[in-house]
């Protein structure tokens, strides 16, 4: 998708980023973008020999210093990469970093190197599982995401190196996310409904002060990035990708990418099993838990609306009535869970 701030690339310069990074005998065969995502640029690169022992390796460049970004989206690629470093040796699978450079000594944004998984999209590959294999994967995803919650941070907030993002509480966290996104849709005059927002999250705000615990939370984990590849004949997952919106929060928050892939939660047996099976309690929300998850629902939905600043004109109104939706459904379900 074209994205207004994917930082394109000439192969000259890609070869050179190769090369000091992997050494001058290198020599590579292809370049070739993978133009699924929406933020950042992402080039699969092919050689003549293995680099470190992969055929292939993705590159994944950053945002120029000079292009406008969201408050919260400044740095997120120094997120990703802590978190994949967290997540190596916890048994969920993503790719291996190779290489990671923040400098901005050869290019004028950061960038890193990793392995490149096999696998295609669950989004993709949906219509292609059994009943039986969606059931097994679904289990599995809950297993990975309650093994994600496992970790936990010292601080509430998206995980940066600027502490201004850090909080004692998830209360003053999630404040500062919303306060922070409406600022930005304000001042680029996107029309949402932001004082109607403020106004039903008035009486929501003391509940998130149940939230004793920062938990890892990805908050992106639906089926675009979620890979799948198959084995024995049947489909399993080979990675989870894109984790630069990660931060430390309350993890009911996750479930809104659950929900995009395994229905509503209620219903969601296999995955709920997944998770109890590692978290060791029983999966059961509370009323106080929907009112926070409609909460974390109208975010998302902030984000979505906010963020077609980056996008093609034609790609916008679709983007704003999603967005509009999704307030509006939770709104609505907070106005009636209070």
């Amino acid at each position: 998708m074209n994205s207004k701030t994917k930082s394109a690339l000439s192969r000259e310069i890609i070869e050179i980023l190769v090369r000091s990074n992997f050494g001058e005998h290198v020599q590579i065969t292809s370049v070739g973008e993978f133009t699924e995502g929406m933020f950042n640029a992402v080039y699969i690169i092919s050689f003549t020999e293995k680099v470190e022992g992969y055929d292939e390796i993705v590159l994944k460049v950053g945002i120029q210093p000079d292009k406008y970004v969201l408050t919260y989206e400044k740095d997120i690629m120094l997120t990703e990469v802590k978190v994949y470093q967290m997540l190596a040796q916890s048994g969920i699978p993503v790719p291996k970093i190779l290489r990671s450079d923040f400098s901005r000594a050869i290019i004028d944004c950061d960038y890193f190197f990793m392995e490149r998984l096999t696998g295609d999209t669950w989004d993709k590959l949906k219509d292609d599982l059994t009943p039986d294999n969606a059931q097994q994967l679904q289990y599995d995803l809950g297993r990975y995401t309650a093994t994600l919650h496992s970790i936990k941070g010292d601080y509430f907030g998206y995980i940066k190196e600027d502490e201004s993002y850090h909080f004692q509480t998830w209360r003053e966290a999630f404040h500062s996310f919303i306060m922070n996104i409406i600022t930005d849709g304000q001042r680029d005059n996107i029309e949402l409904p932001y004082e109607e927002i403020l106004e039903t999250f008035e009486s929501c705000w003391p509940l998130l002060d149940d939230i004793k615990e920062a938990t890892l939370v990805n908050y992106d984990m639906w089926s675009k990035n979620i890979l799948l590849t198959q084995k024995d004949g049947q489909y399993i997952i080979d990675g989870i990708i894109d984790h630069e919106r990660s931060f430390y929060g309350d993890p009911i928050a996750e479930f809104i990418s659950t929900g995009t892939i395994c229905g509503e939660l209620d219903n969601a047996v296999s995955f709920q099993k997944g998770y109890s099976a590692v978290s060791g309690k029983p999966f059961i929300l509370t009323k106080e838990d929907q009112i926070r998850f409609c909460m974390y629902n109208v975010y998302m939905g902030l984000l979505l609306g906010v963020e077609i600043y980056r996008y093609e004109e034609e790609d916008i109104p679709g983007f704003l009535n999603l967005s509009r939706y999704i307030i509006n459904q939770g709104l609505n379900k907070l106005k009636e869970l209070r």
